[in-house]
């Protein structure tokens, strides 16, 4: 029996996340994509969804609402919505997720954007109490801290109630032990890696490692050759070698300065990397300068029929730089990371 379920994701990542489901659930069904969200169908088993790398969080749908009013008596919409939801399903696959026991405390997740006549909290409040004629005795309510989360998220006239079926390892992974200061969310560098088209011939580079996790995610996401990996900062290195240790991904970690790489040209076949941007650098001048030393750089090193993929927010900038030194963009991604706008490009040489 198939049942809907709504997948999670970083703004502007909807498609890519549902090409993965796609990939890995075959029978999915896409219902529609809003931001951050894509809304599916499936008899796959709960377990099988959180497989998913590109995606935070998965939900098991229990209303989906069109058209909702943006006064008062949306609230009484959310109040019938879930009250009319299919609980016990739900439940079972919560249960099916987490080893099979029963959840013991339960809340509720809100989150509204849009301009209504009420508040987030009187939106959370509608379904808590609904839920609170349906929940089965023996669940007590908690403000914080609870097994079972049921989440409500308001966009507009739009509503999706759905009852998390992930955990806080789907978003954070276990591996990442160690950060640096605006380390990549895995889901991104998971997305990047999708983006390469992987194949188990890849030897892949990341000059600008940072904390190891594009090259981890990598590894997890499918078969290669070599994982390459290396930045100027000699912590940074260290770093990476102990999350990728944590994850018991084997790959080569070096100290270097990424305009000028220790490698022969067309020494690999997929670049990934996360571009320092804004305040890392300094001034425009000088990150202009900088992207341009690296499109060469990796021009050199990137063997023919090779891709980079790059992830900055200085969108203007890198897009002069690739087509002024000759590459051609295959495709480019708007994404939004902690509330700041940034692009993925797509890349191979002309």
């Amino acid at each position: 029996m198939s049942h809907l379920f709504y997948a999670m994701t970083m703004p502007g990542l909807e498609t890519l996340a549902f090409s993965e489901i796609r990939a890995q659930i075959p029978d999915a069904e896409l219902v529609k994509f809003a931001r951050g969200i894509a809304l599916f169908r499936t008899a796959a088993a709960p377990v099988d969804l959180l497989d998913l790398r590109t995606v935070e969080d998965i939900f098991f749908t229990l209303a989906h609402v069109k058209g909702l009013g943006h006064g008062r008596d949306a609230l009484r919409v959310l109040h019938s919505a879930t009250l009319g939801a299919d609980i016990t399903s739900a439940l079972a696959s919560w249960r099916r997720v987490h080893g099979g026991a029963p959840p013991k405390t339960w809340r509720v997740v809100s989150q509204k954007a849009g301009t209504h006549d009420f508040r987030r909290m009187d939106a959370g409040l509608a379904v808590s109490d609904a839920l609170r004629r349906v929940i089965p005795r023996g669940l007590r309510l908690v403000d914080d801290e609870s097994d079972l989360e049921v989440w409500l998220w308001l966009n507009g006239g739009e509503a999706l109630i759905g009852v998390r079926l992930s955990d806080a390892t789907m978003r954070h992974r276990l591996y990442k032990r160690e950060h640096l200061p605006a380390s990549l969310r895995p889901t991104v560098a998971a997305a990047m890696n999708w983006l390469s088209h992987p194949t188990a011939e890849d030897i892949v580079l990341d000059p600008l490692c940072g904390a190891g996790t594009l090259l981890i995610e990598r590894a997890l996401l499918g078969a290669y050759d070599r994982l390459i990996g290396g930045d100027i900062r000699a912590e940074a290195v260290a770093m990476a070698r102990r999350n990728a240790s944590a994850a018991d991904v084997v790959a080569t970690w070096r100290v270097w300065d990424a305009r000028s790489l220790p490698y022969e040209e067309a020494a690999v076949t997929r670049i990934v990397t996360n571009l320092p941007f804004g305040k890392q650098i300094g001034t425009q001048e000088d990150l202009a300068g900088l992207y341009t030393a690296l499109s060469k750089e990796f021009g050199r090193v990137l063997a023919p029929g090779g891709q980079i993929v790059t992830l900055t927010s200085e969108d203007r900038l890198w897009d002069r730089t690739l087509r002024d030194q000759g590459w051609h963009i295959v495709k480019k991604v708007v994404l939004v990371i902690l509330g700041q706008p940034a692009s993925i490009f797509v890349a191979e040489q002309a």
